[in-house]
């Protein structure tokens, strides 16, 4: 199994009320994503709690194969995902470990 973890960090100009409407959009995006993605066991959005932390989201993952992260990265469900969080965030990090 590898895990997928990638975080983000909010665009500064987004108002706490924009905040909670953009991770509702994307837990939604997320949970859409279990089931549909072939070789993809898990796909869970993380809210950070902790103000004293760099990241405000975390998009953590769990795959079968690096092969399947690799096919992930062009499916259309991903690529939905994906079409909602840009222009939202910035100061992306990720991480596929075992």
């Amino acid at each position: 199994m590898i895990r997928h973890i990638v975080m983000w960090k909010y665009k500064a100009e987004l108002s706490l009320d924009d905040r909670n409407t953009l991770f509702e959009k994307l837990s939604v995006a997320a949970e859409n994503m279990n089931g549909s993605i072939k070789g993809l066991i898990k796909a869970e959005l993380i809210k950070n709690v902790n103000p004293q932390e760099k990241y405000d989201l975390c998009l953590y993952c769990e795959f079968e194969t690096l092969e399947d992260i690799n096919s992930y990265q062009e499916d259309p469900v991903h690529i939905a995902f994906k079409d909602i969080i840009m222009g939202n965030v910035f100061d992306r990090a990720c991480i596929d470990a075992i």
